[in-house]
């Protein structure tokens, strides 16, 4: 079975380089204890009983699937994910992916029109958010029969997993990069990527589809928090005071300012509570804005709730203790409420930090600093007419 394997990879070299040369990078492994297939980034396991039902053409999409994985950085981005769920968010990414080259993958494969060109993490919070609205079995497990709607029921799922496997893997898993993997193991995956990728646009065999995919995959990875953070630190920086002098220069009989930090104005977050951003999203977030009430004690914190009108707001002046209500909405979106209000209260904010998904329509642009933390990726929304954009990923 070994050698069948090796004969579809170079059958792929030369009819899709793309994932051939990238396959290249993988010692395949025989592994009867795993259901399908596994892949870790260094290793490509496979069950010789499974390989076996597949015909050449689904053998070769297989091969296919599971090197996207490593390539798109599946085998390292789960951190703290549950690693079912991501397993099914990886396979609901990339199914698509290997169909449009025009491979073959075998009946019952992961494939949901919701999911297409979204990333591995926006299918992963989708699902979670399911998962979590769906109702509960009863006492006895039997549920009320549905099922989870989004996978296959009774079908084979090439990676997806399955609830009947004992196996500390479970069948076709995105494994984590082993212990004994370099370091540098992502970032060898990145070059090899796009080196796969010339191989293949220099033989004109590269479809859109991929190469799309190499530029996201091949992106460096940045930390929305250190924006966040970074953004409100530039945003609402320290003022000289007068108040104490500053002691570099009474030495001298010099009576200077001194930075204040108490200086540092009113600090707006407003959540959109239109049901649009997850609900783990919503606790990353305001587990950053208490991260920042500790580290910039501004003079206060003002926390707005809106959907199509603000729902709630939350003002906790300095000194105070933070205690955030669960966030109120649920309606439609306007971004505009939360900028009207603070007109109103004539509150001029050192900055404001806007969670949401940037689906709505922008007021004019206020003259304080404006962050939208945007859960939609910037690549497939509307740039704000104003202000800094992160792309928020939890």
């Amino acid at each position: 079975m070994l050698e069948r394997i090796i004969k579809q990879r170079t059958q792929l070299i030369l009819s899709q380089p793309f994932f051939g040369v990238l396959l290249m990078r993988l010692k395949i492994a025989e592994d009867a204890s795993c259901k399908t297939f596994w892949v870790d980034g260094e290793s490509l396991g496979f069950n010789p009983a499974y390989v076996e039902t597949l015909s050449d053409l689904e053998l070769r999409g297989c091969l296919a699937h599971e090197v996207l994985h490593p390539a798109n950085g599946h085998c390292w981005r789960r951190g703290a994910r549950d690693p079912k769920r991501w397993n099914r968010a990886c396979d609901y990414a990339i199914n698509p992916l290997v169909l449009s080259a025009g491979l073959k993958l075998p009946v019952g494969v992961l494939i949901d029109g919701r999911f297409l060109g979204k990333s591995a993490e926006e299918i992963y919070a989708i699902l979670r958010q399911g998962d979590r609205q769906a109702p509960k079995p009863d006492a006895e497990g039997a549920g009320d029969g549905a099922g989870d709607a989004s996978v296959p029921n009774g079908s084979p799922s090439n990676g997806g997993g399955g609830p009947d496997s004992g196996n500390p893997f479970e069948p076709g898993e995105v494994r984590q990069g082993p212990p004994t993997a370099q370091p540098g193991l992502p970032d060898e995956w990145r070059v090899a990527t796009l080196q796969a990728e010339k191989v293949a646009r220099m033989r004109g065999q590269l479809s859109g589809d991929l190469q799309a995919m190499v530029g996201e995959a091949t992106k460096p990875p940045v930390d929305w928090r250190s924006i966040l953070h970074r953004f409100a630190s530039e945003s609402s920086t320290t003022d000289y005071s007068w108040a104490l002098p500053n002691r570099r220069y009474t030495h001298m009989g010099l009576y200077m300012p001194a930075l204040d930090s108490r200086a540092v104005g009113d600090a707006v977050f407003v959540r959109d509570s239109s049901g649009s951003v997850f609900d783990e999203t919503q606790a990353q977030f305001a587990a950053e804005i208490e991260c920042m009430w500790d580290r910039l004690q501004p003079a206060r914190l003002i926390v707005i709730d809106c959907d199509a009108a603000v729902r709630q707001v939350q003002i906790f002046e300095r000194g105070d203790a933070l205690d955030l209500a669960p966030v109120r909405g649920g309606g439609g979106t306007r971004f505009s409420p939360p900028f009207e209000w603070l007109a109103e209260q004539a509150v001029q904010p050192a900055f404001l930090v806007y969670l949401t998904d940037l689906d709505g329509a922008f007021p004019a642009p206020p003259a304080f600093p404006t962050l939208w933390a945007s859960t939609t990726p910037l690549k497939r929304c509307t740039s704000p007419p104003f202000g800094e954009c992160v792309e928020v990923v939890v």
